[in-house]
C-alpha cells in the first residue's frame, strides 16, 4: 500500500480518557504511542489522521469558564450517570447505575486537556502524520454527572412527554433556550441573558473552548443537531398514531435557527454523528430539513452510518440510513466516514469481542457501500472512524487494532469502483422541498425509507446510491447502463420520470416502491397502472406469481398486513381501464399497461400489489410496499412502541421487492428452516471487473440462491449446488467473496470454484471450476489484463467475445475449466 497513494484521506481514531492513568507528559506521550502504533496498519492506510476524544458528556464545553486549571468532571464511570434527575424514561436497576471504573479515579483539569491535545499531535508528527484533535458534545444523560443539564438548566432538555410519544431517553434539544444564569462562562463572563438560544451559547462556549485547548474540530454526537429522540422511531412530529404536519413548519424553522446561530459563533468545522435512521423517516418523525443544513455549508462532512446494528440486529436500517445521508453531500463536503463501533468505553459491551465476536460483516458491508458522481465514477467512503479504540475499563487491546485494521484495509483493496448492480436512486432533495411546500407530505418518505429497509433486511443486495440531482449527467456518461435503478414513488417529478423512462428503453430496469396516489401522471404512465378511488388495509391475501422464498411444511404465509397511516395511505392501484374493482392479471396488455405480478384482496376487492410493463429494450417494475410493522397500544409508561410484523403469521412485503428482481435476471432467495428464519442482508459491488458479494447472515441454516443475469455466480474458493439456474450457498455468518465466473447449464449438481497458483511466470492470477456439463462460462476478467490462457481438462480453448466487451465467454464446457491471467 505504500507503493501507491493511501485509499483513505483520513483515519479517526475515537479515544476517551480512561487509558490515561496519569496526566504528566511522559504518561501521555507513552500512551499516545501506545494507541498510535497499535492502529498503525489503519493509520498508514489514510494521508492524515484525528484523535477524537470523548472526555465528558459535553458539559465541559458548557462549563467551560475560561480558566485552565479549573477542574471538570469526566466520563471515568461504566454504567448510567444522572440516575437521580429520571431521564431514561425507566429506572435502572441498582447494577447498571454508573460507578467509577477503577479506584482513584479524580477529576482533571483544563489544562491536563490541553496538554493531551498537544501531545497527540505531537506524536502524530513524530510518526509524520498531519494530526488532528476534536472535541465531542453529547447531548444524553448517560457519559458523566450534569450539573448544567439536569440542576442549572433542564429547560434545555427534551423528555418524550413533552411532545406525547412516552417517557424516553432524555436529551438536550437543540433549538431550544436557556434560563437566566448568573455564573460566570467563558464566552458569557456576566452569566447567560434570559432567553439565549442554545445554538449560541454552544457555538460561543465552544469556540473558546477549541481555541484554549488546541482542538481542530468538534463532533456533535447521538443525532444532535437533527433531532431530541435521535433513537426512536417517534419525534417531535410522528407521535405513532399521527404525523402531526402541523408543527413541520415551526420545527423546520427552529432547527434551522439552531445552525444558524452555532455558525454564527463557532469558525471551527462541525462533524456529525446523525440519528438512527434514514433521511426521509428523519423527515417524518421530527421534520428534519436536513437540506438546508447541508446547503448552509454548517457541516464538513454527513453524517455516518449509525452504530445501531449491533445493538438491536437491524443491519438494514444502517444499510439505508448511511445511503441516504451521503446521496447529496453537504456543501464543501470532499467526502465522507464509514464508523466502526469497536469498543464502548462508557458501558459493558465491546462490540467487537461480544456483539460481532471478532466477525467482520458490518466492516465489509458498509464498505461496499458507494455514491455516484455526475460523471457516473463512484465515491466509497473517504474516512474511517473506529468507536473507539479503547473499552470502559481504558484497555488498549492490540488485537483490536490489528484485526480490525486488518479487515478494513482488507476491504479497501476491493473498494467499489463502479456502480454495483442495483443504484437506489434517492430522491434528498425532491423529499425536503415537498416536505417545505407542503408539510402533509412527510409521512411519505418516513413510509418509503422504512419499505425500502425492510427490502435490504430481505435480502435486497442495495449498496450503490445516488442522488435525484445527478441522475441526468450520471445517465448521459454511460455508467449506469444494464444496472437496476431502485427508486421511490416519491421521487418521480416528470424530470425524473423521463430519465427513468428513456433507461427502460435503452434496456434498463428501473424498479420503482410506493404508493402511487400522490404522483403525477407522468410517474403513474410510467408504472402503467392507475388509482381507484378507494383502498384496502388491514389483514389482506396476499397473491404473487414471483419465485421467492421457501420453507419446509408447505409455504410462507399469504395474510398481508398493511397498516395504512405507516404506509402512505392504503392499497389503491389498479390496472389502466378497468373500474374500481378487481385488477386483470392478464399475460399481457395493451401498450402502457403494466402486467400483474402479485394482488392483495379482501371481501372480493383486489388491488395490484406488483407490476411490470414492457419499455422499448427494458421494463418499468413497481411494488406497493407496506410498513415492516405496527404500534402496540402504548404501556403502563406511555410509551408506544414499534412492532415488527411477524414473519410466521404474516407475509413480508419487504421481500417482494428482491423478489422482482428475478425479471430482470437478478435472482436473490432463501431456503428457509422456519418461515420466521433470518435472511441474508448483503451487497454486491463492482471492483476491477468483477463483482464482489458481502454481507451478515443472522440464521447460518439459512441457504442462499443466487443468479445473476450472466448466469449464476460461483464465488471465489467456495463451493456450491446448482440447480435451476441458481447457486445455492451454505454461506457463514461473515462473508466478503470475489466472484469472477457465472455459469449456465441444465444439469444439476455441485460447482466448486478454487483459486490456484498462477502459471507460469508471468501471470498473477489463476481460478479453476469444476463440475461444468454443458456450461456457458461467463468470466469477468480484469480490464486492464495482459494475457489470459484457458483450458478444459488441460486442452486449451479459445473463447467467444461478450458482446458488451467487458467479459470472456465460453459455451459448451464441459469438465475442469482453468484461467491464468496476467494483471497489470
Amino acid at each position: 500500500m505504500s507503493a501507491v497513494r493511501p485509499p483513505l484521506r483520513r483515519t479517526n481514531l475515537e479515544v476517551s480518557l480512561k487509558p490515561f492513568d496519569a496526566f504528566d507528559q511522559a504518561t501521555l506521550t507513552a500512551t499516545v504511542r501506545r494507541i498510535f502504533d497499535q492502529w498503525r496498519t489503519l493509520l498508514d492506510a489514510a494521508e492524515e489522521c484525528s484523535v477524537l476524544l470523548w472526555i465528558s458528556d459535553g458539559s465541559e464545553i458548557l462549563d467551560w469558564a475560561g480558566d485552565l486549571d479549573d477542574t471538570l468532571e469526566w466520563a471515568r464511570f461504566i454504567g448510567f450517570s444522572n440516575t437521580d434527575a429520571q431521564p431514561y424514561g425507566e429506572t435502572k436497576d441498582p447494577e447498571r447505575v454508573a460507578v467509577p471504573y477503577r479506584e482513584g479515579t479524580a477529576p482533571i483539569t483544563y489544562r491536563d486537556l490541553g496538554r493531551l491535545v498537544a501531545t497527540v499531535k505531537a506524536v502524530g508528527a513524530e510518526h509524520g502524520r498531519p494530526t488532528r484533535v476534536g472535541a465531542t458534545f453529547d447531548p444524553g444523560p448517560e457519559f458523566a454527572p450534569s450539573d448544567f443539564k439536569f440542576a442549572r438548566h433542564p429547560e434545555v432538555v427534551a423528555r418524550g412527554e413533552d411532545v406525547g410519544i412516552g417517557p424516553i431517553i432524555a436529551m438536550v434539544r437543540h433549538f431550544s433556550t436557556l434560563h437566566g444564569d448568573d455564573r460566570p462562562y467563558a464566552a458569557f463572563p456576566d452569566g447567560i441573558p434570559q432567553g439565549t438560544s442554545f445554538g449560541e451559547f454552544l457555538g460561543r462556549q465552544a469556540q473558546d473552548y477549541l481555541t484554549a485547548l488546541g482542538f481542530d474540530y468538534l463532533w456533535l454526537s447521538n443525532g444532535f443537531g437533527f433531532s431530541s429522540y435521535a433513537w426512536s422511531e417517534l419525534g417531535e412530529s410522528f407521535d405513532g398514531v399521527r404525523f402531526r404536519s402541523e408543527r413541520t413548519a415551526e420545527l423546520r424553522e427552529r432547527a434551522l435557527g439552531f445552525w444558524r446561530d452555532l455558525s454564527a459563533h463557532l469558525t471551527f468545522p462541525v462533524q456529525v454523528r446523525g440519528t438512527n435512521h434514514t433521511a426521509g423517516i428523519d423527515i417524518g418523525a421530527d421534520s428534519v430539513p436536513a437540506l438546508e443544513v447541508y446547503e448552509g455549508g454548517h457541516l464538513e462532512s454527513p453524517p455516518p452510518n449509525s452504530p445501531w446494528g449491533p445493538l438491536n440486529e437491524d443491519f438494514g436500517i444502517e444499510m439505508s440510513g448511511y445511503m441516504s445521508r451521503v446521496a447529496l453531500l453537504p456543501a464543501g463536503a470532499e467526502g465522507y466516514r464509514f464508523r466502526f463501533y469497536a469498543n464502548d468505553p462508557w458501558f459493558w459491551q465491546q462490540p467487537w469481542w461480544d456483539f460481532y465476536h471478532r466477525e467482520p460483516f458490518d466492516i465489509y458491508l458498509p464498505l461496499a457501500v458507494a455514491r455516484v458522481r455526475p460523471d457516473g465514477t463512484v465515491q466509497p467512503p473517504t474516512e474511517v472512524n473506529v468507536l473507539s479504540v479503547d473499552t470502559a475499563r481504558g484497555v488498549l487491546d492490540e488485537r483490536c487494532g490489528r484485526e480490525v485494521g486488518i479487515h478494513v484495509t482488507t476491504a479497501l483493496e476491493s473498494a467499489p469502483d463502479a456502480p454495483g448492480p442495483l443504484v437506489w436512486v434517492y430522491p434528498f432533495r425532491e423529499y425536503h422541498e415537498a416536505m417545505a411546500a407542503d408539510p402533509t407530505t412527510i409521512d411519505g418518505p418516513h413510509f418509503e425509507d422504512w419499505y425500502l429497509t425492510s427490502t435490504i433486511n430481505a435480502g435486497l443486495p442495495l449498496n450503490t446510491v445516488l442522488a435525484t440531482d445527478d441522475l441526468g449527467p450520471a445517465l448521459a456518461s454511460g455508467a449506469l447502463a444494464g444496472r437496476i435503478l431502485v427508486v421511490p414513488a416519491g421521487a418521480l417529478t416528470d424530470d425524473v420520470a423521463a430519465h427513468l423512462g428513456a433507461h427502460a428503453e435503452a434496456g434498463g430496469t428501473v424498479l420503482i416502491y410506493g404508493s402511487l396516489a400522490r404522483t403525477g401522471a407522468a410517474g403513474r404512465d410510467l408504472v402503467g397502472l392507475a388509482v381507484a378511488r378507494t383502498g384496502l388495509d388491514g389483514d389482506l391475501e396476499l397473491h404473487t406469481e414471483l419465485p421467492g422464498d421457501s420453507a419446509p411444511g408447505g409455504g410462507l404465509p399469504s395474510t398481508l398486513r398493511h397498516v395504512a397511516h405507516l404506509s402512505a395511505g392504503p392499497v389503491t392501484e389498479v390496472v389502466r381501464g378497468t373500474d374500481d374493482g378487481a385488477p386483470r392479471p392478464a399475460a399481457a396488455g395493451p401498450a402502457g399497461v403494466a402486467r400483474v405480478l402479485a394482488t392483495v384482496s379482501r371481501d372480493g376487492t383486489e388491488r395490484v400489489f406488483a407490476s411490470v410493463r414492457p419499455a422499448g429494450e427494458g421494463s418499468v417494475l413497481w411494488v406497493r410496499g407496506s410498513s415492516p410493522f405496527a404500534y402496540a397500544e402504548p404501556d403502563a409508561r406511555g410509551v408506544r412502541a414499534h412492532v415488527p410484523h411477524d414473519r410466521i403469521r404474516l407475509a413480508d412485503a419487504g421481500a417482494l421487492a428482491r423478489d422482482l428482481l428475478a425479471v430482470a435476471g437478478l435472482h436473490v432467495s432463501h431456503e428457509l428452516r422456519t418461515a420466521g428464519s433470518g435472511r441474508a442482508v448483503h451487497a454486491i459491488h463492482r471492483h476491477d471487473g468483477a463483482y464482489w458479494f458481502s454481507g451478515y447472515l443472522p440464521d447460518t441454516t439459512t441457504r442462499i440462491r443466487l443468479a445473476m443475469p450472466e448466469g449464476a455466480p460461483l464465488l471465489q474458493h467456495t463451493e456450491c449446488w446448482y440447480d435451476g439456474g441458481a447457486a445455492v450457498y451454505q454461506l457463514p455468518k461473515s462473508f466478503h467473496l470475489e466472484c469472477r465466473v457465472l455459469v449456465r447449464q441444465a444439469t444439476a449438481g455441485l460447482l466448486r470454484c478454487r483459486e490456484v497458483a498462477p502459471f507460469p511466470m508471468h501471470m498473477s492470477r489463476g481460478t479453476r471450476v469444476s463440475g461444468l456439463v454443458d456450461a456457458a462460462v461467463t468470466l469477468l476478467l480484469p480490464p486492464s489484463r495482459g494475457e489470459v490462457r484457458l483450458d478444459v481438462d488441460g486442452v486449451p480453448v479459445v473463447p467467444a467475445a461478450d458482446p458488451a466487451g467487458h467479459a470472456v465467454v465460453l459455451e459448451h464446457v464441459t469438465g475442469t475449466l482453468t484461467v491464468m491471467w496476467e494483471e497489470r
